[in-house]
């Protein structure tokens, strides 16, 4: 038994068969069948043009589903950041920072800064900080 591609005039894959390409069947009028060599190239939304097979294209993201993953990652982001800063910023406050911890404080401040200020309404186009070394 073999996959077979249910095919539309317009080149359309309207449906999938498990059929033995031998019985008797035939696809609804005006439909024809091509046997599929792998799975994942006979999808139904998908496409048969000109001897190739073509995946459906993805749904695209709904714009606020994209803001509120962003949203999100901000706030992972923000906390990652406060969980750096903490201690450095104890080492400064009791004067007893390293002259490499009061830099990578600084860099971790910048981050954070920088990612507050990040627009989630932009999303899903969002270049988010680099995160520091």
């Amino acid at each position: 038994m073999n996959l077979y591609a249910v095919i539309d005039g317009s080149g359309n894959i309207i449906n999938t068969v498990v059929w033995d390409g031998e019985n008797e069947w035939e696809p609804p009028e005006g439909n024809t069948v091509i046997q599929c060599e792998n799975e994942s190239d006979c999808v139904i939304g998908g496409t048969y043009i000109d001897g190739v097979f073509t995946p459906p294209s993805q749904p695209e993201t709904p714009k606020e589903e994209s803001i509120a993953e962003a949203e999100q990652t901000k706030i992972s982001l923000l906390s990652q950041a406060t969980l750096m800063i903490d201690p450095l910023q104890d080492a400064v406050d009791i004067d007893i920072a390293t002259d490499d911890e009061i830099a990578e404080l600084k860099e971790w401040k910048k981050y954070r800064v920088l990612v507050s200020r990040v627009d989630t309404s932009l999303a899903p186009d969002i270049t988010w900080p680099d995160i520091p070394a």
